[in-house]
C-alpha cells in the first residue's frame, strides 16, 4: 500500500509539474513581484493573487482618467454664436492647457438644434466620453439626453441652463440677474416710468426666468412703473437692432429699455444712439461680455449683469473630473450674478480684454 501511496504522490506531482510548465510556456513566466505562477499560492481549489497584484480591470488610476490617460470629456454646446458660452470655452480651453494629464475636452456644436444635439451626446458616449457638459437648445427637450447618460452611466453636468435630472447644474441664477436689473432700473428713475423688455429666444428657460423676474420686481418695488413693450431679439444684436427702431419709430414712449443678454444691449443701443435719446432712455444688459462691460465704462448703457465665464468654466470641468473619479460634487454649483455700473465697473475692466 505504501508503495501505492508513493508512485501516486510522484504521477501527482509530476503532472502537477507539467502543468505549471504549460502555464510557463502559454502565458510567459515572470518574476515574483509581477504576479507570476511562482508567486501563486495553491490551496485546494482557491487560487489567491499576490497582495501587490492590481484588482482585475482596473489600470492604475492616473492624473486624469484612468491607466494614466487624460479624462475625455465633451463640451456640447447648443451655438457657438452664443456669445457668452464663447468666452466659457476660451476659459475651458485655457484651463486644458494648464491640465494636460488632466484632461482632454472634445467640442461641439448643436446650432440650434435639439435633433442634433441629442444625436452628438448618443455619439459621444459611443466614442467612450467619460463626462458629458451641456448647454441644452431646448431645456425641455432634454429627457432623451438624460435618458442616454443614464443608460451609458456617464455623467451629465447642466451648464449655464438647468435642465431635469441632470447630474449636475453649474450656472447662475436667472432670477437673480432680473431682479437685478429692475431694481437698478427702478432706482435710477425714481420709481416711476415706462420700460420695454427686449426677451431672447422665446421658450427658452434663460429667457423666461430673467423675464418674469424682471416683471414681479417692478410690480412688488415701483408699482408706479410698467411694462409697455417688449418683443423678442432671438439674443442677437442685429435682431435688436431693428426691433427696437420700429418701436421708437412708432413713437412708443419708452424711459428703460432692459435686455437679457448684453448683445442685444449693444444693438439697443445703437437704435437709441441713432434716434437721438441717448439721454432719455436707460439702456441694460446681462452677461458682462466684453462689448457690455465697454459699454459700461464708456457710458453708452447704464448697466450689465456679470456671470462669471472663468469661474462657470473651472467648476463644470471639475465637477466632470470628480464625477470621473468617483465623487460626488454639488448637485447645483452656482455663480453668482453681480450687477456692474458707472460705479464700479473699474473692478471688471480686465473681463473686457477678452
Amino acid at each position: 500500500m505504501l508503495k501505492g501511496r508513493i508512485v501516486s504522490g510522484k504521477i501527482v506531482s509530476i503532472l502537477l509539474a507539467a502543468t505549471m510548465m504549460a502555464g510557463c510556456i502559454l502565458t510567459g513566466c515572470g518574476s515574483a513581484e509581477s504576479g507570476s505562477l511562482e508567486a501563486i499560492q495553491i490551496a485546494g481549489d482557491k487560487v489567491e493573487e499576490p497582495a501587490n497584484a492590481p484588482a482585475a480591470g482596473n489600470g492604475e488610476e492616473g492624473p486624469g482618467g484612468t491607466s494614466g490617460e487624460p479624462a475625455e470629456v465633451s463640451v456640447i454646446i447648443e451655438t457657438f454664436d452664443n456669445t457668452f458660452a464663447s468666452f466659457v470655452m476660451n476659459a475651458m480651453k485655457k484651463y486644458e492647457e494648464e491640465h494636460k494629464d488632466k484632461i482632454h475636452i472634445t467640442y461641439l456644436d448643436s446650432k440650434q438644434d435639439a435633433n442634433t444635439q441629442i444625436s452628438q451626446v448618443e455619439n459621444q458616449i459611443l466614442n467612450g466620453t467619460q463626462a458629458i457638459i451641456c448647454l441644452a437648445v431646448d431645456a425641455k427637450q432634454s429627457e432623451p439626453i438624460v435618458r442616454a447618460c443614464k443608460e451609458a452611466g456617464v455623467p451629465l453636468i447642466a451648464f449655464n441652463r438647468i435642465f431635469e435630472n441632470c447630474d449636475s447644474f453649474v450656472g447662475a441664477d436667472g432670477a437673480v440677474a432680473g431682479s437685478l436689473l429692475a431694481r437698478f432700473t427702478g432706482e435710477k428713475t425714481g420709481g416711476k416710468g415706462n420700460v420695454a423688455i427686449v426677451n431672447g429666444i422665446m421658450g427658452q428657460e434663460n429667457q423666461f426666468i430673467r423675464r418674469d423676474a424682471i416683471v414681479e420686481t417692478l410690480g412688488e418695488m415701483y408699482p408706479d412703473m410698467q411694462v409697455v413693450i417688449e418683443g423678442a431679439g432671438d439674443w442677437k444684436r442685429d435682431k435688436a437692432l431693428q426691433l427696437v427702431e420700429t418701436w421708437l419709430q412708432s413713437g412708443t414712449d419708452i424711459d428703460a429699455i432692459l435686455c437679457l443678454n448684453d448683445d442685444m444691449a449693444m444693438g439697443t443701443q445703437l437704435a437709441v444712439e441713432q434716434a437721438g435719446k441717448s439721454d432719455d432712455i436707460i439702456v441694460c444688459g446681462v452677461n458682462g461680455d466684453p462689448d457690455g462691460i465697454n459699454a459700461v465704462r464708456d457710458g453708452k448703457i447704464a448697466a450689465t449683469v456679470f456671470q462669471n465665464p472663468d469661474r462657470q468654466a473651472e467648476e463644470a470641468l471639475e465637477a466632470a473630473l470628480q464625477y470621473i473619479h468617483g465623487e460626488k460634487p454639488e448637485s447645483k454649483i452656482m455663480i453668482p450674478f453681480e450687477l456692474v455700473t458707472a460705479d464700479n465697473v473699474d473692478d471688471y475692466v480686465q473681463y473686457s480684454q477678452k
